[in-house]
C-alpha cells in the first residue's frame, strides 16, 4: 500500500531513469549537475511520468498541461526542449524522450518513485542508478498528488517571516472578515467569447475588492483554477477563504444568462444560487444584481462611503465595454504583444466613449508597463504618455484605483517617493482588496529606505493573492538585497526567473546578488545568459532604474553588475 498525501508532501521525489526529479523545487538532479525548470516544465515532466510508456499527442498535452489556453506553436516544442537538456537526452538518439512523428512524444526512460525522506541518502547526483530498498514503482495517483503542488511550490517562500512580526500593514484587513474567491466563470457560449466570462469575473472581483468588509482573493490566484478540476475544498483550503463563488455564462447575440452559486467552504453547500437572463444593454445592471446578492448573502457591513459602488456603471456604450474586456483580458497576458493589443483595444473603447474613465486608465496601464518592464526604448515618453491618460481619467472619475497605482509608479521613477507612497495608498483607499497596490507599496518602500514596512505590505499582497506571482518574488529579493541578505536575495531572484526566465530585472538583480555574495564567476555567466534574452541591456540604460532615496544603494547595484561584466 502507498504512502499519504501527507507522506508524499514530505519526500515528493521521482526518479526518472536515473535523474532525481523533485516537483517540489522544480530541481532535476544527476549526471553531475542540477537544473532548475520552470514550473510549466516540470507540470509537463510530471505528466509525462504519470503516463510513461503511452504516446501523449501534442493536444493531449496542450490541454492537460496548458489547461486547453491557446498557446503558441513553439510552446510544447521549447518545454520539450528544456526537458531533454535537463535529463541530458538528444531528440536524435533518444533514452528519455521520444518523438513519435505525426503523433506526439513518449516518455521511454523508466519512472521510479523514491520516498527516501532525507534527499541526501540516495541522491542521483552521487549514485545514479541506484534504487534504494525504499523505492518502487510509480503508481500514477502517485505523482498526480505531485503535480498539484508544483503550482503552489513558492507559497513557502512567504508564509511565515519573522521580520514582519512587528510591522503593521496599512490596510485594515483583520483574520476576522470573510474570504471570498471568486473563480472564473464557465463560457457555455463558443471559444470566442471567453474573454467576456473572463471579464465578467474580473469585473466582478475588482467591484467587491472595493468593500472594506470582505477579503477578496486576486485574480492572479483564483485564474489559476481555470479549467481545472479543483472542488470546493481543495480551493479552499489553498486559498484560505471562507466562500467560493462559481459561475457560468452564455451570451447569444444580444441575449445573456449568467448562473451563480455561493458555496460555504465549511460545509461545501450552496448558500445562496440564481440565475439571471438580460439582455446585453442591461449587463451593468445585472453585474450590480449580482454583486448586491453575494454581499447580502455573505451578511457584510458595507461602509457608509462604499455604498453605491455597484451602481456606478463604467460607460453607457456596450460595445465600448466589450472592447474593454477584450483589452482587459490582453492585458492580463503581460507580454510585449498583448500589451500593444491590450492598448488597441482600449484606444477603441475610449474613442466610442471618450468619458469612459476605466477604459482611459486601461491606456495608463499599458504605457506604465511597457515603461518599467523594458518593453519601449523611449520608457520616459511612456511615462509621460501614462500620466497624461491618469490626469485625463482622474477628471472623469478620481475614484478608480488603477489611476493612482500608475501615479505612484510614475512619481517613484522620478524619485518622487513621499508622493508615490501618497498616491498609492489612496489605491487601497479606494480598493482595500487591491494585491498588487499592497506590492506595489511594498516596492516603494524598500527604495525609500523602509524595507521592515515594506515586508509587511508585502504579507498583505500575499494574503490576497497567495498564488505568488514572479513581481512578489521580486520584490523579495529587493528587499533582501537591500537588507544585505544576498543568499536569500539570490534565492527570490531564482524564483523569478523559473516562473519569467525573461524577466530582465530579476536577472539583474540575480547578477548583483550573486557578486556580493562571492560568486562572481556565476555572475558572469548570468551576464551572458542576459544578453541572449536582451542584448540592449548596458549600465548607461539602467541609470535610472533603480530610484532609491539612498543613493550609494543604486550606485553599489551598478558597480556590481560592471564588475559581473555588463556592458557599458
Amino acid at each position: 500500500m502507498l504512502e499519504s498525501d501527507a507522506q508524499l508532501s514530505e519526500s515528493g521525489v521521482v526518479l526518472v531513469g536515473d535523474y532525481r526529479v523533485e516537483p517540489s523545487t522544480l530541481r532535476v538532479i544527476g549526471n553531475g549537475q542540477e537544473t532548475l525548470l520552470e514550473p510549466r516544465a516540470m507540470q509537463l515532466l510530471v505528466y509525462f511520468a504519470v503516463h510513461q510508456g503511452r504516446v501523449l499527442s501534442r493536444s493531449e498535452l496542450e490541454e492537460e498541461v496548458w489547461g486547453g489556453r491557446v498557446v503558441g506553436e513553439d510552446a510544447l516544442t521549447n518545454s520539450i526542449s528544456k526537458l531533454r537538456r535537463a535529463l541530458g537526452d538528444n531528440a536524435r538518439n533518444p533514452v528519455m524522450i521520444e518523438t513519435v512523428p505525426k503523433t506526439g512524444y513518449r516518455l521511454i526512460a523508466s519512472v521510479q518513485r523514491d520516498v527516501t525522506v532525507d534527499s541526501t541518502e540516495s541522491s542521483a547526483m552521487n549514485s545514479p542508478g541506484k534504487e534504494s530498498p525504499r523505492q518502487r514503482s510509480v503508481t500514477w495517483w502517485v505523482i498526480a498528488a505531485l503535480l498539484a503542488g508544483i503550482v503552489f511550490a513558492g507559497w513557502w517562500f512567504y508564509s511565515i517571516d519573522d521580520d514582519t512580526q512587528t510591522a503593521q500593514p496599512t490596510d485594515s484587513m483583520v483574520s476576522d472578515k470573510p474570504a471570498v474567491a471568486i473563480i472564473p466563470f464557465d463560457n457555455l457560449a463558443d471559444e470566442q467569447q471567453d474573454y467576456f466570462a473572463n471579464g465578467i469575473t474580473t469585473n466582478l472581483i475588482t467591484d467587491m475588492s472595493k468593500l472594506s468588509g470582505i477579503t477578496v482573493i486576486a485574480r492572479g490566484s483564483v485564474f489559476s483554477y481555470q479549467n481545472t478540476s479543483a472542488g470546493t475544498r481543495q480551493i479552499s483550503r489553498e486559498l484560505n477563504a471562507d466562500y467560493v463563488v462559481k459561475g457560468a455564462v452564455q451570451r447569444l447575440q444580444d441575449q445573456l444568462r449568467v448562473n451563480v452559486q455561493l458555496i460555504d467552504a465549511g460545509t461545501e453547500q450552496a448558500v445562496w444560487a440564481e440565475r439571471y437572463e438580460s439582455k446585453m444593454s442591461d449587463l451593468f445592471k445585472l453585474q450590480d444584481q449580482i454583486a448586491s446578492a453575494l454581499v447580502s448573502a455573505m451578511r457584510i457591513s458595507i461602509a457608509p462611503e462604499e455604498r453605491g459602488i455597484f451602481s456606478q456603471y463604467p460607460t453607457t456604450n456596450v460595445t465600448a465595454y466589450d472592447l474593454f474586456l477584450r483589452g482587459q483580458e490582453e492585458y492580463g497576458y503581460r507580454t510585449p504583444e498583448a500589451n500593444r493589443l491590450a492598448r488597441e483595444y482600449f484606444e477603441q473603447a475610449v474613442a466610442l466613449d471618450p468619458q469612459f474613465a476605466r477604459a482611459t486608465a486601461g491606456l495608463a496601464l499599458v504605457y506604465s508597463r511597457e515603461a518599467i518592464d523594458g518593453w519601449t526604448d523611449t520608457p520616459g515618453q511612456s511615462l509621460e504618455q501614462a500620466t497624461e491618460y491618469v490626469d485625463e481619467a482622474a477628471r472623469i472619475n478620481p475614484t478608480i484605483p488603477q489611476i493612482h497605482f500608475v501615479s505612484a509608479q510614475v512619481a517613484l521613477f522620478n524619485q518622487q517617493h513621499d508622493e508615490a507612497i501618497r498616491a498609492i495608498k489612496r489605491a487601497i483607499k479606494f480598493a482595500p482588496n487591491y494585491a498588487d497596490a499592497y506590492a506595489l507599496l511594498a516596492w516603494i518602500l524598500n527604495y525609500a529606505g523602509e524595507s521592515k514596512a515594506a515586508l509587511a505590505e508585502l504579507q498583505t499582497a500575499l494574503r490576497l493573492n497567495p498564488i505568488t506571482p514572479s513581481s512578489y518574488y521580486q520584490t523579495r529579493g529587493e528587499i533582501r538585497y537591500v537588507e544585505g541578505r544576498y543568499a536569500e536575495a539570490v534565492e527570490a531572484f531564482r524564483s523569478t526567473l523559473l516562473i519569467n526566465p525573461t524577466h530582465t530585472r530579476a536577472h539583474m538583480w540575480l547578477i548583483a546578488s550573486l557578486v556580493q555574495s562571492g560568486e562572481l564567476e556565476e555572475a558572469r555567466w548570468q551576464v551572458s545568459e542576459l544578453l541572449l534574452n536582451d542584448q540592449r541591456v548596458s549600465l548607461s540604460r539602467l541609470n535610472h532604474a533603480f530610484p532609491f532615496r539612498n543613493d550609494a544603494i543604486r550606485q553599489q547595484l551598478m558597480e556590481n553588475l560592471k564588475k559581473a561584466g555588463l556592458p557599458e
